[in-house]
């Protein structure tokens, strides 16, 4: 009886010592395995352009119908520059998709517009139009310029709400840069490699790439019939790295087609 009163606590102590040392998985480290730790946004570094506008990330104060939307929200990082912060991402796509929080539903009657203009403010897309009936959330609008956006160059966008029918020149608007990038065969061969959603918009944020890895996670949701858990994850995680916290609970919503 003594010896095997003795027997058990060594074996007990000699298991522990080989988890410890093999760092085989518990039950306390399987917990932690989540697609948040898979997805990390790195901002890229930029060089700051003379009169590139900072942006406008929020809509801000504003009076009469148009306050409801006064936190309208551009789902875009605020990148930091050698003498001020601006509302600027990267992307690869000829036809980027554009992500919003809109905090009161839209209407027919309450038209939106959105435009990109490059350096010389020259018109390369502009829409404007009346949505149908879309309930308060995150919205995209994906785009087709019609002049293709070329790597290297950046371009001016801007998103308006025109909340006061009886006064076209009141809106609420968020404004911001989005610059056009290539990846080079390095990279081309490892994006080629992620076979899954979540993987390669991993790679895009890992890349400071930020419109890319949002789309890819935000048309795998709006797509996806069933609710997967590891990207809805790392879709939350991605708009709490760039500090959209308060959006970052928000449904996505169906909208905005141009007509």
């Amino acid at each position: 009886m003594m010896k095997k009163i003795l027997w058990f606590p060594t074996v007990t102590l000699i298991c522990a010592i080989t988890l410890s040392i093999f760092n085989l998985p518990g039950n306390s480290q399987t917990q932690t395995l989540t697609s948040t730790a898979n997805i990390r946004y790195v901002p890229p570094s930029t060089q700051e352009k003379p009169g590139e506008p900072r942006g406008r990330r929020r809509g801000g104060g504003s009076r009469g119908p148009c306050k409801q939307y006064e936190t309208l929200t551009a789902l875009v990082p605020i990148t930091k520059t050698e003498t001020k912060e601006a509302v600027w991402g990267q992307s690869t796509s000829a036809n980027p998709t554009f992500w919003f929080f809109v905090p009161e539903k839209l209407t027919p009657k309450v038209p939106i517009e959105f435009v990109i203009q490059d350096d010389a403010d020259n018109y390369l897309y502009q829409t404007k139009f009346n949505p149908s009936e879309t309930p308060s959330g995150i919205v995209s609008l994906a785009v087709k310029p019609k002049v293709p956006l070329q790597a290297g160059k950046s371009y001016h966008w801007t998103f308006s709400i025109y909340c006061d029918g009886a006064k076209p020149s009141a809106s609420v608007y968020v404004r911001g840069t989005i610059k056009q990038v290539a990846l080079n065969p390095t990279l081309q061969k490892q994006l080629q490699e992620m076979k899954t959603p979540l993987a390669r918009a991993a790679f895009f944020a890992e890349n400071g790439i930020w419109y890319d890895s949002l789309t890819t996670l935000g048309e795998q949701i709006q797509n996806s019939k069933r609710k997967d858990p590891e990207i809805a994850s790392a879709w939350t995680e991605l708009l709490k790295q760039a500090n959209l916290n308060n959006s970052a609970s928000s449904a996505i919503v169906p909208c905005c087609t141009p007509k």
